[in-house]
């Protein structure tokens, strides 16, 4: 587990606050700056953290976020994946 990560049933991994390294999550397309901001309010702050959101996940977030399906048509979770995987190489 990650230095001030918790895992919530809901929501999978957050942060309760900013952690060491965050990512731009602006590079995924359809976030925008006041989307990040309200992702991190909710505790998410990197690539890893939605490129491994399972469908309860982004359900989770689709209704926090009021998005009606937004997260699976713009593919946040694959963008995530290939972002982490650019960045980090994993």
């Amino acid at each position: 587990m990650p230095k001030g990560g918790r895992l919530d049933e809901a929501k999978g991994l957050v942060f309760e606050s900013a952690p060491d390294e965050i990512d731009d999550l602006k590079e995924i397309a359809g976030v925008g700056p006041v989307l990040e901001e309200k992702l991190h309010d909710l505790g998410i702050y990197t690539f890893d953290q939605v490129a491994k959101w399972k469908k309860a996940q982004i359900a989770e977030f689709d209704e926090l976020l009021d998005f009606k399906g937004r997260i699976e048509r713009d593919d946040w979770v694959k963008k995530a994946r290939e972002l982490r995987k650019a960045k980090y190489g994993k």
